[in-house]
């Protein structure tokens, strides 16, 4: 414990603040990357000022992330468009990456901005190593953003969390789907998969 005379003397000191906490800003963060600031880092975003690195893509996750990606383009476009692997600007502090994207087909605008939430349709992130992540923390941020539909595949079980309704609090409706539930978008009703299909899991028929 401290001595009363050292208590004295920490309280007679000035008060000077030598700590600062940075937080980075979206024209920042692009400057740094185009920059090559970032270039030992597999994947790194913009998340409230802070920048979140993840691990690099595995093998299933990367499969998972391009079969949902050629499922959707069958289907979805060109009504709509379809994006694997490219960025959501939710605010200027914030620009999140994603794994799939569907958003209203703005094409030359995109050319000067990325897409943010009054775009965006659909959000998908495939999770093998960053569940809790992407179930708990982004999932608060994008219901927030007021994103209307998304979903997190769980890679290793083979499931979808479906969510919907979102709220400054975090989603009202959570639903966990798998193996032969059936998934449409809410932008899209009528275009329907089951999980196996959405995430190419069909067993091949048995030969006779």
């Amino acid at each position: 414990m401290l001595s009363d005379d050292m208590k004295a003397l920490l309280a007679s000191q000035p008060k000077t603040e030598v700590l600062r906490e940075y937080r980075w800003t979206a024209p920042m963060f692009y400057r740094a990357l185009d920059a090559g600031a970032f270039g030992m880092w597999p994947k790194v975003e913009l998340i409230r000022g802070k920048l979140m690195e993840h691990p690099g893509q595995t093998p299933p996750h990367a499969y998972t992330v391009g079969h949902i990606g050629h499922c959707f383009r069958d289907v979805l476009e060109p009504a709509f468009q379809v994006r694997e692997c490219k960025p959501i600007a939710i605010a200027e502090d914030t620009h999140a990456d994603t794994d799939v994207l569907v958003i209203i087909d703005r094409r030359s605008e995109y050319e000067e901005r990325h897409p943010g939430p009054e775009d965006t349709l659909l959000l998908v992130e495939a999770s093998d190593l960053t569940a809790d992540y992407d179930l708990g923390e982004k999932a608060l941020l994008y219901a927030r953003a007021g994103i209307p539909d998304y979903w997190v595949v769980l890679v290793n079980e083979a499931a979808i969390v479906r969510h919907r309704e979102p709220a400054p609090d975090g989603y009202k409706e959570v639903t966990r789907l798998a193996g032969d539930d059936v998934v449409s978008p809410l932008a899209m009703p009528e275009a329907i998969w089951t999980v196996n299909t959405l995430l190419g899991r069909e067993e091949a028929p048995e030969e006779s």
